[in-house]
């Protein structure tokens, strides 16, 4: 069976003040007006319908401790989805880790398709075939599958992944072997690989038989496969399994999914999809979704631009104007207004943690 994961944590720092710890970007509606978790559920089941009912394993969402209730209330008694709360973050490697053990008790050699709430998918007919495409070449069981983005500019604020020929066609869409991953570029660089035709951007999806994962995880990260093993049987319909998972929690190593295990990995493969993709990482990614006026200013939400030039404006509550000005990020929600140049945008964690140490202020987190 093909078992999705998505994973669904995050501390809502990057979108604030519109996200929160307890509403991170995954909680909100910012591409359609759904939240973005419920937009990935509805295009992993429109992927389900399409790959048949032998098929359809259970979708597993891997949040933090702290979105559990918010999750819960959100989607309800959905059938078909789990969630599952890890007890403190530990990075990606961890959470793919739990989600491997999970389906190895019920299905040792199924497929899982390890996804996240925070891309912006389009349209759900090309995401199904990318997942049957990926599904299909990881269910061989002697690679793992990764989904590289087909670059349309010089980006630096994603990794990349260099292919090494090996073209095959699955599902319609190609395939091929991977060389290495490389980190973010600087701006030459990522023109370089643009150029190439031999680099795509590393989505972090995946897909792989658990079994084959569980090999590589034994090889590359043996600490963290030696801990999970040591635990025993992981039912999340048990007692203990909180006790369990906290026990693991506090000795596996903080390490990500690609530099703990796909870095390391011998044989990879890259599905290249044919969906539009973005990585909604910040404040800017709104300038990629929504269209611009005559004066580049995009609106989102009530909002006036007044001999303005070259701004994002967005609220969900009351009115945005700007006057005059030009290259400006500015948000209104929740009581709390946020105005910055918008080449700062990266840096507003650095605005968090200034109201982090505030007393008085901590309520608008």
């Amino acid at each position: 069976m093909i078992h999705p994961i998505v994973m669904a944590g995050g501390r809502g720092e990057r979108f604030w003040p519109y996200s929160n710890s307890e509403h991170p970007k995954q909680l909100l509606p910012l591409v359609t007006r759904k939240t973005m978790i419920e937009d990935t559920l509805d295009n992993i089941r429109h992927f389900q319908k399409s790959a048949g009912a032998s098929k359809k394993g259970p979708v597993r969402l891997i949040i933090g401790k702290n979105l559990e209730k918010p999750v819960k209330k959100l989607l309800g008694k959905r059938p078909g989805v789990e969630v599952v709360a890890e007890p403190m973050g530990r990075n990606t490697a961890a959470a793919v880790a739990l989600a491997c053990r999970l389906i190895q008790r019920v299905d040792p050699q199924g497929v899982m398709l390890v996804l996240t709430a925070d891309h912006a998918i389009a349209p759900p007919a090309s995401f199904a075939q990318a997942m049957r495409a990926a599904t299909s070449v990881a269910s061989e069981g002697n690679a793992l599958v990764t989904f590289g983005i087909r670059p349309d500019r010089p980006e630096v604020g994603f990794g990349y992944i260099e292919t090494d020929g090996g073209e095959r066609k699955v599902e319609g869409l190609p395939s091929f072997a991977v060389k290495r991953f490389v980190e973010k570029p600087d701006k030459t660089t990522a023109q370089g690989y643009v150029e190439s035709g031999r680099f795509f951007w590393n989505s972090g999806m995946f897909a792989w038989r658990v079994d084959y994962l569980w090999e590589q995880f034994r090889k590359h990260q043996p600490g963290i496969a030696k801990v999970f093993e040591a635990a025993g049987d992981l039912n999340p319909k048990s007692s203990a399994f909180a006790k369990k998972l906290a026990k693991i929690y506090k000795t596996v190593p903080e390490i990500s999914i690609d530099n703990g295990i796909m870095e390391k990995a011998e044989a990879i493969r890259v599905v290249v999809p044919a969906f539009s993709w973005d990585d909604i990482g910040s404040w800017s990614a709104l300038d990629r979704l929504h269209g611009a006026d005559a004066e580049g200013n995009r609106l989102v939400g009530q909002c006036l631009a007044l001999d303005a030039k070259g701004n994002t404006l967005f609220t969900d509550s009351g009115l945005v104007a700007a006057f005059g000005v030009s290259d400006l990020l500015i948000v209104q929600t929740g009581g709390v207004t946020l105005v910055l140049p918008k080449d700062k945008a990266p840096r507003i964690k650095e605005m968090v943690k200034l109201v982090q140490q505030t007393a008085k202020l901590k309520r608008f987190l």
